[in-house]
């Protein structure tokens, strides 16, 4: 049970500060660092299949909630890319993909959006991978001390 309560109490402390991080981090061309996405790709790695769908859903509602994206957008995208990488034989190879891949669902389901999307996926590349250098080993080391690996 105290295992249990220390994961909740992690992923609640990652949505929290993954959302101020997303908000307070600068941005470039209207693409700011994935924090939310690059924490659920993690959990896709490490935590059960269970905790990694339900951290992927709820960080894809606080990122709908913190961009005002439509009901939806980013849980779907999110849920899917982690049940990928669950499942996926080399869950790291969708770090490098998953910030552009995620810019471009945003450009389907909001064309209207500020910036062009060419220039929208070129930032979104180093962006995406600066967010993994720095969210997967802090988080790797959050989770060694709660035992995050199921």
């Amino acid at each position: 049970m105290k295992g249990e309560l220390s994961r909740l109490a992690l992923a609640a402390i990652v949505l929290v500060l993954g959302a101020a991080a997303e908000e307070l981090l600068p941005k470039a061309a209207f693409v700011g660092f994935p924090v939310l996405l690059t924490a659920s790709l993690f959990m896709a790695c490490r935590a059960s299949a269970a905790s990694a769908v339900a951290f992927a859903v709820a960080a894809g509602a606080v990122e709908d909630a913190i961009c005002s994206l439509p009901a939806a957008t980013s849980v779907s995208f999110f849920t899917a890319v982690a049940v990928a990488a669950r499942w996926s034989r080399v869950p790291r190879a969708f770090v490098p993909v998953a910030f552009p891949c995620f810019q471009l669902w945003l450009w389907l389901w909001r064309p209207d959006m500020a910036g062009s999307v060419f220039v929208r996926l070129l930032v979104s590349v180093p962006f995406g991978l600066a967010a993994a250098a720095v969210v997967f080993p802090v988080l790797g080391r959050a989770g060694r001390e709660v035992a995050i690996d199921g």
